[in-house]
C-alpha cells in the first residue's frame, strides 16, 4: 500500500545556489549528505559508481512530510537538456500559495523572472490562479492560488 510521496528529486548544477533559491520559496534544509562510491546506493541506482552531493529540503522544519531532494551530480556528470512543458516525464513542480500576487512581487524583488503574469483558469470550478517561473537550472516551477 502506498502511504504517500517521500521525496521529489531535482537534479541541479550548483547545490549551494539551488539551496538558496529554494530557500526563497520557503524550503529549509533538513538533511545534507555527500555520497561517493557507496555500493548499496550505486547498485540501487543501477550505476557502477556515483559521486553526488545532496540536500533534503522541506517546507518548515519537518522530516515527516514530502521533501525536495536536490542532487548535484559530480560523477557521472549531469546532462542538461532544456526542459519543455510538453516533454514526457515530470516537467514542472507546482506549489500552492495563499497570496499569489504577493509571492510574485516578493520573488521578483529577488530577481526571479516569470513566464507571464498570473493567469486564471476559469473553466475549472475552483478558478485557480497560477504563474510559471524557472529555477536557476531551468526547472519549471508553478505557483497556484486556489479560491
Amino acid at each position: 500500500m502506498i502511504l504517500g510521496i517521500y521525496h521529489v528529486n531535482i537534479n541541479v548544477t550548483d547545490i549551494e545556489r539551488s539551496t538558496e533559491f529554494y530557500g526563497l520559496l520557503g524550503f529549509t534544509v533538513v538533511d545534507s549528505f555527500h555520497e561517493r562510491g557507496t555500493p548499496g546506493l550505486d547498485r540501487g541506482l543501477g550505476m557502477p559508481y556515483t559521486d553526488t552531493r545532496a540536500r533534503f529540503l522541506a517546507l518548515g522544519n519537518t522530516r515527516h512530510e514530502t521533501v525536495l531532494d536536490l542532487v548535484e551530480w559530480i560523477e557521472p556528470e549531469a546532462s542538461k537538456p532544456e526542459i519543455q512543458l510538453n516533454q514526457i516525464g515530470m516537467p514542472r513542480l507546482c506549489l500552492r500559495v495563499k497570496d499569489l500576487d504577493g509571492e510574485v512581487e516578493r520573488l521578483k524583488s529577488h530577481g526571479v523572472e516569470f513566464v507571464s503574469a498570473p493567469q486564471v483558469i476559469d473553466t475549472l470550478e475552483r478558478k485557480p490562479r497560477f504563474v510559471l517561473f524557472r529555477d536557476p537550472d531551468g526547472i519549471i516551477l508553478e505557483l497556484v492560488e486556489l479560491n
